[in-house]
């Protein structure tokens, strides 16, 4: 999604010498040469006689079809071996070695991106006063998106919410068994949708495990609630080291090697009374046989190419692309970013687009690592790790300081004493601090440091300026 709206914030009166609060791809990273290429390749085309100029026209509701068959495979590909739970005899059957094949159709809608995708599936399937649940912290403007819809924002169950558990590790997760037992136990009515950022959280870096997403799935399965997840960095995943295998009191996640499957491939599951699910055509949760499932994944090429093309999907069931191809604007208008899709096409077919994401998913990886091993220096400050698989990924390094230390305060000093900006814990919390609010407070003792932006060297500069304006904070207080 884009953060184009963050470097706005904080005020503009301090003199900044280290930006870790943008979350944005730093600019000699981005696919230059790829993109030549491209370019290229383009005009040899055009001498052919297989022209791109026939994209400078209308497309397809959807999306351009050359595009949507290029985007399938791209992603059949790269998540073929991701992990969707269960015993042998519950798995998906495969085809053809690579694809989940679902019981559930489903087909890709192309968008403008992440935010598009938000903005599209909240003027097609929901209506003014409805409910959207959302977890604490989140992506910081998302809820702006469902406010403009007039959704109404309530925050979902969290672990960190009980007074009695200990905030170490938990920060981040939903208690998805407290929620269940509120909608069908205690009386509160489900939401319309639920938003969530399943893989490689912004802002805590973390992930749902297997466990975690088939509950939630069959959740919203059972009450028709629509699991919108934001999977822009779902893609953008490394394998961590042992030493960054985080030991939590109670995580009640599978640790695996494999990365959980995105939302979407949940949408064939039913519930058999227990605490588990399975995968099975959940026939019964609907009048029309048609519209089956309501588990949706939302992604975009802004993390794993360029933001700059503005390009990408909803992976969803049938029906609901079907109402999102009948919106008034789209009906009108046809199909987005017909020429942007043309050129994607051909980076997928090229392998220019594997080939690039393998080298960003090395050099992030690296990154990563390069400033948690110096935040490590510093034992006052926990680094949240990934703990439901053993992957880590996307663009930020969620830390937490000791109980006591407001990050809004701590930013504030390190900007106006060490030029240090970074993004503190609240803001991305869309709730004000209530009187009983451990979540809302373990939340302000955190902050966001995104690792993507800087150049390398300038990096190491701004995260040891970090460290030296927090040891003179703590010494202040």
């Amino acid at each position: 999604m884009s953060e184009s709206a963050e470097s706005s914030s904080p005020p503009k009166k301090h003199n900044v010498r280290y930006d870790l609060y943008r979350g944005h791809p730093n600019m000699n990273m981005l696919p230059h040469s790829e993109m030549k290429s491209i370019m290229s390749d383009f005009l040899q085309e055009d001498e052919r006689g297989d022209s791109w100029r026939k994209y400078l026209n209308y497309g397809a509701n959807a999306g351009d079809e050359r595009f949507r068959l290029a985007l399938r495979s791209f992603l059949d590909r790269r998540t073929r071996d991701d992990d969707i739970g269960g015993s042998s005899h519950e798995e998906p059957n495969y085809t053809d070695g690579s694809a989940k094949q679902d019981t559930c159709e489903r087909e890709l809608f192309i968008t403008g991106g992440v935010s598009h995708g938000l903005e599209l599936l909240c003027a097609t399937l929901t209506k003014p006063g409805d409910e959207v649940w959302v977890e604490r912290p989140t992506y910081f403007l998302a809820p702006n998106i469902f406010a403009s819809h007039d959704l109404a924002v309530k925050p979902l169950p969290m672990v960190s919410d009980k007074t009695e558990v200990d905030a170490d590790g938990c920060i981040g997760r939903v208690d998805i068994d407290r929620m269940v037992e509120q909608v069908e136990n205690d009386g509160i009515p489900a939401p319309k949708m639920i938003y969530i950022i399943p893989s490689y959280h912004n802002p805590t870096g973390t992930s749902y495990s297997v466990k975690e997403r088939r509950k939630l799935a069959s959740f919203a399965l059972r009450h028709n609630v629509l699991l919108v997840a934001d999977e822009v960095y779902h893609l953008l995943d490394w394998e961590q080291q042992s030493d960054e295998q985080p030991t939590l009191k109670d995580t009640n996640t599978e640790v695996s090697s494999r990365r959980p499957a995105g939302i979407v491939h949940f949408n064939s599951m039913s519930y058999n009374g227990s605490d588990e699910t399975v995968l099975t055509p959940n026939a019964d949760r609907s009048e029309d046989k048609n519209e089956l499932g309501c588990c949706i994944s939302v992604s975009s090429f802004t993390k794993i190419w360029a933001p700059g093309v503005r390009l990408g999907w909803i992976d969803a069931p049938s029906f609901i692309i079907d109402r999102l191809k009948q919106y008034g604007y789209i009906d009108s208008q046809g199909g987005v970013a017909h020429f942007m899709g043309r050129i994607m096409a051909h980076a997928i077919e090229s392998n220019l687009l594997d080939n690039y994401l393998d080298k960003l998913k090395v050099e992030y990886a690296e990154r990563y690592r390069l400033v948690c091993n110096l935040l490590k220096e510093e034992s006052r400050i926990a680094i949240s790790h990934n703990s439901a698989c053993m992957r880590q990924g996307g663009y930020f390094i969620w830390v937490e300081f000791p109980s006591g230390v407001n990050s809004d305060d701590f930013l504030s000093y390190s900007l106006e004493n060490y030029g240090v900006k970074f993004m503190a814990g609240g803001r991305c919390d869309p709730f004000p601090l209530a009187k009983e609010d451990p979540t809302g407070l373990s939340i302000r003792s955190c902050a966001r440091l995104c690792f993507t932006d800087l150049d390398r060297e300038e990096l190491i500069d701004a995260t040891s300026a970090f460290l030296e304006a927090f040891r003179s904070f703590m010494t202040s207080k």
